[in-house]
């Protein structure tokens, strides 16, 4: 049985991911090009935003921020649909439409306009087009058939707080750092920070939201020291000045066993060079008080067993306060051994 995944009527952030089919390493440089692209074409098209996001060799993180639905004119809908589509591709659609009203037919243009905006403000279309898109492009690229993507997406609902959604933009942040593809997470091109370091634009704006609750006024420079700090809170890695030789390496995968076998709590920095199932599979992030509420106010999507159980402090970690509303008890942190 397939679990239900829970999609607020109020505006919210999701941290999803995907995955491609038997973890093979599919997507090259041509193919996270691609996929960038077309994640800044969604945003435009659905009005949601990519606060943060890493595409990797063998999957995607985002941290999407789905706002309210807001009216949007006919005029604008075409518009937002033009950037999905393309000038060219989208010219078919627009003699479409002038043929449609020479024959009288204006209702199938306004059936059309409708459908495009169905599909706006959604963590589902967003997801659904974002993964049907690139695996038409990668099937025709590849001469290749069949199912690319590995299983539905995970979502995990994330609280709008400044802490919460830190935490979980840093964790995305950091994938291509923990899969030793590079030292410091700025120098990873297809990643929020990485993206927002070379030229800003739209991964700077994202940046700068997560920071809820400072001034809306928050520039997108100051945005990313400040995220540029949190990231490196008590460092990630360190260099050497002359030789550029790693001073400060990550810690072992033994070290880190050892430290939950006595049961000892890991500093939040040491957490997010984990992997970490909770941002998987916790299914909502945030404040106690958060958590409880969405568990009173959406209890079908939990079992019977799970219903009354609430919130569950985040184990392991100095969470700073984050709770789940799924208690993990196999693997919660582990060393990535393949990305």
């Amino acid at each position: 049985m397939r679990k239900a995944r829970l999609k607020l009527d109020t505006a919210a952030t999701y941290h999803v991911m995907s995955r491609i089919v038997d973890r093979q390493l599919l997507i090259g440089e041509r193919e996270k090009e691609y996929l960038r692209h077309l994640m800044r074409r969604l945003e435009v098209f659905t009005g949601c935003e990519v606060r943060t996001y890493a595409i990797m060799d063998n999957h995607f993180h985002l941290l999407l921020h789905v706002p309210l639905k807001n009216e949007v004119s006919d005029t604008e809908v075409i518009s937002r649909a033009r950037v999905l589509y393309g000038k060219k591709k989208f010219s078919g659609i627009e003699e479409q439409f002038r043929r449609w009203e020479e024959q009288g037919q204006e209702y199938l243009v306004q059936e059309q306009i409708n459908n495009f905006r169905v599909r706006m403000y959604d963590l589902s279309e967003f997801m659904k087009t974002f993964k049907q898109r690139f695996s038409i492009f990668y099937n025709s690229v590849h001469a290749r058939r069949g199912t690319l993507w590995e299983e539905r997406y995970k979502s995990v609902l994330v609280e709008e707080n400044q802490h919460a959604q830190l935490v979980i933009a840093a964790y995305i942040d950091l994938n291509p750092v923990r899969a030793g593809i590079v030292g410091v997470p700025e120098d990873y091109r297809w990643s929020g920070y990485g993206e927002a370091r070379a030229m800003a634009g739209r991964a700077g704006q994202g940046i700068s939201h997560l920071f809820v609750n400072e001034d809306a006024n928050l520039c997108k420079q100051d945005a990313l020291m400040r995220y540029r700090k949190f990231i490196y809170y008590r460092g990630e890695c360190r260099f050497d000045g002359l030789t550029g030789a790693m001073a400060r390496p990550g810690f072992s995968k033994d070290m880190v066993d050892l430290v939950l076998e006595k049961g000892g709590r890991l500093s939040l920095p040491d957490i997010l060079r984990c992997k970490v199932r909770y941002f998987s599979d916790g299914f909502i992030i945030g404040s106690k008080g958060f958590v409880n509420k969405m568990f009173r106010e959406h209890a079908l999507y939990f079992t019977d067993k799970k219903r009354n159980r609430g919130a569950k402090i985040m184990k392991y970690g100095e969470w700073g306060g984050l709770c789940a509303a799924r208690e993990l008890q196999v693997g919660v942190i582990s060393i990535p051994d393949d990305g």
